[in-house]
């Protein structure tokens, strides 16, 4: 067992204590109002103090009016920020975790959900990412930005919080001034590198002015911008070289990646399967620059991971923020010896980041709870008669629901006609990609179902008159759903596969030449295509989406774009399948109606979508006085409603008797 004395061992970060080394950084909920945080803020970042976390660093809070990210930013410039803040602090404070805030204006990266304001920046050099040209500052602006930075930390301070960051991370503001990609400015703010230095260190300087020697402030940077004009970690040394020696850095929080590029967004929330703890070797180089305590993010899911990077010198603190959004209790399940007990993120970025991006309150695929705080703990406290429920389908849906049933003390009875739990993952975990995704939940899931009270039954293929004799009080049909083939010509073609086919069964006649044909623009179809590119095979990837990838969130769909073009594999948007012929395969456009033919094919693979399994449904509807439908038999969608549905449906069971109920969205 792996001895944690250095993670949970007490640091002094400027004016600061921490308990221990493990952060939650600054991440968006969308649980703001008005520029004002809401009690559901409070009660998310409540449950993860309550779980051990030694840090919090709240969402970027703008410093300036013209650096409003979203309409869901916080405003941190704005005086009826403080109570708000004094809400937190205190909340968080009873747990002996600490609260900082981010300070933050993103200069030309305007993301707004609603009227989109004017961008500034040093200079007129867009943001190929957003596509936003930005208007130069004046010298007017830019004093009264960095008055903003100063008047922010200072509300900070009166509303109780502990420090505050100052982001110069992905290319914001700071970021532009002191690259001289973004700034091409000639007067005393551009031109050599203490010029383009002097915008954070009058930033810095200003803050310090307002909030006085006891408080703790520091930076966020990327040491690598992990594009191809960006800066990297040769110049972020120099920065930080110069920075330390001009002005107080009591931290400086190291990450990577660069907004205004897709390649360099990505390392913003790196997905699933890029490297656990990338940024650890450019952190160490920023520490050793600086000489001030160093923080390191990005991929570190694993404590045992975060106990070598501090234990080896790399950094003082350790950011797990996903981590800690799947479980909270985390930090304490490790001091207390208990790590097998620990949900994994699986990197999916579906509803953390994917759902800020969607401008939704923040979640999880594997803990629908996040960001749902207070009305899920709302349904638990709330009174219920425990039942006997059957479970039919031990896919994530039905996984979820029998231990959240478990959990509110049911008794609960999972019934699955495979032979293994799991369903749907045991296909993604053969997918190249998606891998440590599948392997990271179905392991999760297992482990605590070994650990519940839930009676699993494998191998059975329930019929009617099995839960007769059974008599539960509840039943819950989670029994997923099958590929959707099309009724066109040539559809039985010997050629013809499925995704399910390709991955669960040993093709051995595929030949040389293949087409895949996506329907949902989501992982199967250029997963499939990615696993037939690296054994060989010439690969075409034809979609009925706008755009390849479409229904993925954006940063994983750069990793998988820049996967599929190092494969050369062909892709071609916005065609469906019309026909199968012996000597050719008819696709058709979608916006001309033109058809084109491909000839040579050898293979043909369908990622067409999925079609609910309702049969069995249909047969025992009547069965119980509750019998619920959730994940992919309701309806085929993501992993993402099928935890959420297993949730929320368990949550509902033994408050109401109403029959042939379907989970509310």
């Amino acid at each position: 067992m792996t001895n944690y004395k250095h993670l949970f061992s007490p640091i002094e970060i400027g004016h600061t204590e921490l308990k221990n080394r493990i952060l939650s950084t600054a991440h968006q909920t969308n649980h703001v109002a008005n520029g004002i945080p809401t009690p559901e803020m409070t009660a998310y970042h409540s449950a993860r103090a309550k779980g051990g976390v030694g840090l919090i660093v709240l969402e970027a809070a703008a410093v300036h009016e013209s650096g409003m990210l979203t309409t869901h930013t916080i405003a941190g410039f704005d005086q009826r920020i403080v109570p708000a803040y004094l809400e937190l602090a205190n909340e968080v404070h009873q747990f002996g975790t600490k609260l900082f805030s981010q300070l933050f204006h993103g200069g030309r990266e305007v993301v707004s959900s609603d009227y989109r304001t004017a961008a500034l920046a040093p200079s007129a050099v867009p943001s190929l990412r957003f596509g936003t040209m930005p208007r130069p500052m004046s010298i007017e602006e830019i004093k009264d930005v960095i008055k903003g930075f100063a008047r922010s930390a200072k509300l900070a301070k009166e509303g109780g919080l502990d420090g505050v960051e100052i982001c110069c991370s992905h290319g914001y503001l700071p970021a532009q001034f002191w690259s001289g990609q973004t700034n091409h400015r000639t007067d005393e703010y551009g031109g050599s590198f203490e010029k383009r230095m002097r915008f954070i260190v009058e930033v810095m300087q200003r803050v310090w002015q307002e909030v006085g020697e006891d408080f703790t402030v520091g930076i966020r940077m990327s040491a690598d911008e992990m594009t191809m004009d960006g800066l990297d970690v040769k110049d972020s040394v120099k920065i930080v070289e110069y920075l330390v020696d001009q002005v107080r850095v009591d931290f400086i929080n190291v990450t990577s990646g660069d907004s205004s590029t897709f390649a360099g967004s990505t390392h913003i929330v790196p997905p699933s399967p890029i490297k656990h703890g990338y940024n650890s070797p450019q952190a160490f180089k920023i520490r050793m620059a600086g000489a001030v305590p160093v923080f390191v993010g990005s991929r570190i899911v694993d404590p045992v991971e975060a106990e070598q990077i501090v234990a080896t010198g790399k950094a003082d603190v350790v950011g797990m923020t996903r981590s800690l959004i799947v479980d909270p209790e985390m930090p304490n399940k490790v001091k207390e010896g208990n790590h097998q007990l620990i949900d994994a993120c699986i990197g999916c970025l579906q509803a953390c980041i994917g759902h800020y991006h969607k401008g939704l309150a923040i979640g999880c695929v594997q803990n629908p709870t996040a960001g749902k705080e207070l009305e899920v703990q709302a349904l638990q406290k709330t009174q219920r008669e425990k039942k006997k429920v059957l479970i039919i389908g031990a896919g994530p849906a039905g996984l979820k629901a029998a231990l959240t049933l478990d959990e509110l003390g049911h008794e609960v009875i999972l019934a699955d006609k495979s032979d293994e739990v799991g369903g749907l993952l045991h296909t993604l975990r053969r997918a190249p990609m998606r891998q440590e995704l599948a392997e990271t939940m179905l392991d999760n899931f297992i482990k605590k179902v070994s650990i519940s009270n839930v009676s699993v039954k494998l191998g059975w293929n329930i019929e009617p008159e099995d839960i007769k004799e059974l008599g539960p009080d509840a039943i819950i049909c989670a029994v997923g759903s099958r590929p959707y083939i099309p009724l066109i010509p040539g559809i039985k073609d010997p050629r013809v596969r499925t995704v399910d086919q390709l991955f669960n069964q040993q093709s051995k006649n595929i030949g040389k030449n293949v087409l895949v044909f996506d329907f949902g623009g989501d992982w199967p179809g250029m997963e499939s295509a990615i696993d037939l590119a690296e054994k060989g095979h010439e690969v075409t990837l034809i979609s009925s989406r706008l755009y390849i990838g479409e229904e993925v969130h954006q940063y994983l769909r750069n990793e998988y774009l820049k996967k599929l073009y190092q494969l050369n594999i062909k892709m071609i948007p916005h065609y469906d399948l019309g026909e199968i012929k012996e000597d050719e395969v008819v696709i058709r456009n979608l916006f001309s109606y033109e058809k084109e033919t491909i000839k040579n094919v050898d293979s043909i693979i369908l990622s067409l979508g999925r079609v609910p399994n309702v049969e069995l449904y249909e047969k025992i509807k009547d069965s119980a006085s509750e019998v619920w439908q959730i994940g992919d038999c309701l309806a085929p969608r993501t992993l993402e409603e099928a935890t959420f549905e297993g949730l929320m449906t368990s949550l509902q069971i033994g408050l109401q008797g109403t029959k042939s109920l379907q989970v509310k969205q």
